[in-house]
C-alpha cells in the first residue's frame, strides 16, 4: 500500500487539521511528494503531491481563491492544505462543494502547524513506504523464483501477485489464459480478454471504463513473437502500480513461459515423430504403439481416415507470410485449427506438420468422405479469412478399420499428387477418384500405348499447329457433352456447319468414326494420355 491523505492526516503533527470534504475523498488516493505553493500554480505542482498553501495573494476574493483551488486540482495534486488565520480566514462554501463534487480532499490547518513539520514527516513516511515497498517487491520475487522452482504452476504465481497487489491479474499466453481468483473481478474474463485485443496494445497502457474500474496491461513479448499481456484489474479509488516494478515481476513470469515452450517443444517433437513412425508403417508391435500414443493422448486403436494438406505458398501474397514450411507460427495455427475442428465434429484428430505437409488422421464412424470434407471446411474458413495459406488436399480410404495409417498415408500421398498435376492446386481430391488417372499414368509410360496414341492423335495435334483449328479442343468438348452436337456447338461458340466439318476433319486424321463406340473409346483414351504427357494440367478436360 502507498502512503496516503488518509495517512498523513492520522499523523500526530496533524492532530488539528480539519478534513472539509467528504469522508471517502481521502480513502486511496497516494501521496508521493510534498510542496508549498501560492499563486500562480501554472506548472509547479506535480502529480500526486500533497500541496501546502497560505492562499496568499487571494486576499479575501473568494473567486480568487475558488480558481487557485481549480487550478491545483487540475495539477494532479493528491490534496491541498490551506493554512488559516492570516490571508484566509475561512474556506467559503462554494469552495467545499467544488472540493466535493471532485471528491478532491481540502484541508484546513491551523496556522500554528509549521509546514516544515508537515514536509519532513510527509518525505520520512514516503521514504519508509518506498524502502516497505522494496522489501516486500524483493520477498514477493523470491517467492515467486521459489515457486518456479519447485514446479508450481503459472496460476499459483499469479495468485502470489493478487495477493501482494490486492487485484485480480489475468495473463494472456498466446491461445491460453491463466487467471488469479482470491480478488472478485467486476468483468468476465471474455469481456476482458476481448477489450484488450480489440484496442491493439503494443506498449504499457491503463483503460477507465464505464464501472469506474480500470484495466492496467503490460504487454510481454513471447518466444513466439507473440504478443502476451499481463492485466491488473483494479478499482477506481486504487492506485496503478509502477510500470518499472510491473515490469520486474513480468521478466519473471517469463520463466514459466520459457519452461512451457520447452515442454511443447519437446512434446511437438514426440508427437512428429510418433506420427512418423505411424506412416512409415515399420511396427509390429501395437502393444507399443498404442502405449506411445497414449502417453501422446493419441487413441490409435479407433478407425481413422487419412488427410494430407499441402500449402501453396506460391498461390498469392501469403507467400510473404508463410515464407517456409517451418514457419512456427504457421505450425502453431494449424494446429489451433485441428484442436476446433476436433472439438467441432466430436471426433479424434491426430495431427502433425510433417516435411512441409500437414497429416491429419481423423475418427471416422462409417463417414470417411463426410467427416474429412467436415474438417476441411473449417481449414477452408481460416484460408478466406487470410490465417493460413491456400492448401491442396489429398483424402485417403479407411482400408478396413485399424491401424492401417501407413495405407491411408500412402493413399493421400497419391490422391494429393494426382489432384494437384490433373486439378489444379487448392482442391481436393479422393484416393477413390484418382483411378483413371493412376491406370492413364501407368499407361502413359508404356510404349505401345505411346505409339498408339501418336499414331490416331499425333496427326490431329500436328494439324492444329499448322492450321490454328484447335481441333484437339473440339474433340475434347464433343466427348466431354456425349457427342451431342447442338451441346457442343453452343459451348464452343460454332454454327453447327463449322462443328460438322470440324468433326469429319477428325474422322479423317484419325481415320476413327465418331459414331463407332470401339472408335471413340479409343479416341478419348488417346486423347487423355496426350493431355498427361503433353498438355498443361489446368487444361485437362473431363469426359
Amino acid at each position: 500500500m502507498q502512503y496516503t491523505v488518509k495517512d498523513i492526516l492520522s499523523e500526530p503533527e496533524l492532530k488539528e487539521a480539519i478534513l472539509l470534504t467528504e469522508e471517502h475523498s481521502i480513502a486511496m488516493l497516494p501521496i508521493e511528494s510534498v510542496s508549498v505553493i501560492e499563486m500562480p500554480v501554472e506548472n509547479f505542482v506535480r502529480k500526486k503531491e500533497l500541496v501546502l498553501t497560505t492562499a496568499m495573494g487571494c486576499g479575501s476574493s473568494n473567486s480568487l481563491l475558488l480558481s487557485f483551488v481549480k487550478d491545483v486540482y487540475k495539477s494532479g495534486a493528491s490534496a491541498l492544505a490551506i493554512a488559516i488565520g492570516r490571508h484566509v480566514q475561512s474556506i467559503p462554501e462554494e469552495i467545499i462543494h467544488f472540493a466535493n463534487d471532485h471528491q478532491f480532499p481540502l484541508i484546513e490547518l491551523p496556522w500554528e502547524i509549521r509546514f516544515s513539520d508537515i514536509i519532513q514527516k510527509t518525505y520520512k513516511q514516503i521514504n519508509f513506504w518506498q524502502e516497505e515497498t522494496l522489501k516486500k517487491n524483493d520477498q514477493l520475487q523470491k517467492e515467486l523464483l521459489q515457486s518456479f522452482l519447485t514446479n508450481h504452476s503459472l496460476s499459483s504465481a499469479l495468485q502470489l501477485l493478487a495477493k501482494h497487489f490486492q487485484a485480480n491479474i489475468l495473463l494472456t499466453y498466446g491461445a491460453e489464459i491463466f487467471q488469479s481468483i482470491p480478488y472478485p473481478t467486476n468483468h468476465q474474463t471474455d469481456s476482458i480478454i476481448y477489450i484488450i485485443t480489440s484496442k491493439n496494445i503494443d506498449k504499457p497502457t491503463i483503460i477507465h471504463l464505464e464501472d469506474k474500474t480500470k484495466l492496467q496491461i503490460y504487454p510481454i513479448l513471447n518466444l513466439q513473437q507473440e504478443s502476451s499481456y499481463l492485466t491488473f484489474e483494479l478499482k477506481d479509488s486504487a492506485s496503478p502500480q509502477p510500470w518499472s516494478v510491473i515490469q520486474q515481476f513480468a521478466t519473471t513470469l517469463q520463466l514459466w513461459f520459457q519452461k512451457q515452450q520447452t515442454i511443447q517443444s519437446t512434446r511437438h517433437k514426440e508427437k512428429e515423430q510418433f506420427i512418423q513412425f505411424l506412416i512409415n508403417g515399420n511396427w509390429e508391435n501395437k502393444k507399443f504403439l498404442f502405449d506411445k500414443g497414449a502417453s501422446l493422448n493419441y487413441e490409435v486403436n479407433l478407425p481413422y481416415v487419412c488427410v494430407l494438406g499441402q500449402p501453396e505458398y506460391n498461390h498469392d501474397t501469403k507467400e510473404e507470410q508463410y515464407p517456409s514450411t517451418s514457419n512456427p507460427q504457421l505450425a502453431t495455427k494449424l494446429n489451433d485449427i485441428s484442436q476446433f475442428a476436433s472439438k467441432t465434429i466430436n471426433r479424434k484428430i491426430i495431427h502433425s506438420f510433417i516435411r512441409g505437409k500437414l497429416v491429419l488422421f481423423i475418427e471416422i464412424k462409417n463417414d470417411a468422405c463426410t467427416i474429412a470434407n467436415q474438417v476441411l471446411d473449417i481449414f477452408d474458413s481460416s484460408v478466406e479469412k487470410g490465417e493460413i495459406p491456400l492448401f491442396s488436399w489429398g483424402i485417403g480410404e479407411n482400408h478396413g478399420g485399424f491401424y492401417t495409417f501407413h495405407e491411408g498415408y500412402k493413399d493421400c500421398m497419391t490422391a494429393l499428387e494426382i489432384g494437384r498435376n490433373f486439378k489444379g492446386i487448392g482442391q481436393r481430391s479422393t484416393y477413390a477418384n484418382t483411378g483413371i488417372f493412376r491406370v492413364l499414368s501407368v499407361l502413359v509410360k508404356d510404349s505401345a500405348s505411346i505409339e498408339m496414341m501418336h499414331n490416331i492423335i499425333g496427326k490431329v495435334a500436328s494439324y492444329d499447329q499448322e492450321k490454328g483449328l484447335d481441333l484437339l479442343h473440339t474433340l475434347a468438348v464433343y466427348l466431354k457433352n456425349h457427342c451431342n452436337v447442338s451441346q457442343t456447338s453452343r459451348e464452343l461458340s460454332l454454327h453447327r456447319q463449322s462443328l460438322l466439318y470440324r468433326l469429319k476433319k477428325i474422322e479423317t486424321l484419325t481415320d476413327r468414326s465418331l459414331s463407332n463406340a470401339d472408335d471413340l473409346f479409343l479416341l478419348q483414351l488417346c486423347l487423355q494420355l496426350w493431355t498427361i504427357r503433353f498438355s498443361n494440367s489446368k487444361q485437362i478436360v473431363k469426359t
